[in-house]
């Protein structure tokens, strides 16, 4: 490991420890063994006002305002060969960027999602625009869940400023590398976004799933088959198609086309009893890169849509697979 990669690790068990701290002083708090001093609460409160009027606190913007000054240090999520090959591309790292988004799940799970992620990538792209970024690139989603119907939807990325570009008004937000995103642009795509496509559903099969009906005609020989379970494959897979009709359209809304990143499908299985039948829950959530292309660089290829089927843990878009929506 090299000394640059053990100072990353270092920041980032640091950037862990602080969260621990965090959620300790929480759970102190609420059990009265420590309360809020003046300046924490002041923070608290200038916070809430600012996300309610769409904008970053100012000590949130006098610190981002001091970074891209070159004041304060400043961190990136890329490696310390990739820094070195971004600067030979043109490519100036300014700083780490986030956002986060706690949502709360009321008639649907599927707006819940979409609104949840677009929060945080807005809030982090607020960020970016007080850096006076061009870009904000390797940008990393990850969601926990909450105790109750409730999720925390957190973002983060790299802003960097192009050579010979000034500061953009609404920096774009992309899931691919700086690299990446220096070579799209010398080729006349243009990352121009974010896309999000995610369905959830609840399937009930009143007479029993496709096996547990032959299990009933059949007992003891249904054991021994191999089968299909065709209501699950077809339920499973027509959540699949809606999330990726959200995610193209999302792409459509930016007249764009979307590099998905991130393919990722649950499937749930409730256990029925005399009152209520089995029931089903499938997840499907896609997530990439929306692109564009200048005028005088027309796609060279046919572009045909592909559907990966492979999942992939929702923890880092960097690490999954990419396919061309």
């Amino acid at each position: 490991m090299s000394i640059w990669d053990k100072i990353k690790q270092g920041i980032e068990e640091v950037a862990l420890d602080a969260r621990h701290a965090a959620e300790n002083i929480g759970q102190n708090a609420s059990k009265g063994i420590r309360s809020q001093t003046p300046d924490e609460m002041q923070r608290y409160s200038e916070w809430e006002q600012a996300l309610r009027q769409r904008r970053l606190p100012s000590f949130v913007q006098s610190r981002m305002f001091q970074t891209s000054q070159g004041r304060l240090p400043w961190i990136s999520t890329a490696k310390a060969s990739e820094l070195l090959l971004q600067r030979s591309h043109g490519v100036q790292p300014i700083g780490m960027v986030t956002g986060n988004c706690w949502y709360h799940f009321g008639y649907s799970w599927t707006q819940g999602h979409y609104d949840g992620w677009h929060t945080a990538v807005e809030r982090m792209r607020l960020e970016a625009l007080a850096l006076g970024a061009n870009a904000v690139v390797d940008v990393r989603m990850q969601v926990h869940r909450g105790e109750h119907e409730d999720m925390d939807y957190g973002v983060t990325g790299t802003a960097i400023r192009i050579r010979g570009l000034p500061p953009s008004a609404e920096p774009v937000v992309a899931t691919v590398s700086a690299l990446e995103f220096v070579r799209l642009l010398e080729d006349g795509v243009v990352p121009v976004g974010i896309a999000i496509g995610a369905n959830f559903d609840w399937y009930s099969p009143w007479m029993g799933t496709v096996a547990a009906q032959a299990a009933q005609s059949a007992p003891f020989a249904a054991r021994y088959w191999n089968m299909e379970i065709t209501d699950l494959s077809a339920f499973q897979e027509n959540v699949r198609r809606r999330a990726l009709y959200d995610l193209r359209e999302d792409g459509r809304r930016m007249a764009a086309a979307v590099l998905a990143h991130t393919s990722y499908t649950q499937m749930f299985h409730v256990a029925g009893d005399q009152d209520n039948p089995e029931r089903f829950l499938c997840r499907h959530i896609s997530i990439g890169t929306a692109i564009s292309y200048l005028p005088q660089n027309a796609p060279r290829h046919e572009l045909i849509p592909m559907i990966s089927l492979v999942d992939h843990p929702l923890k880092s878009a960097a690490t999954a697979r990419k396919d061309l929506i």
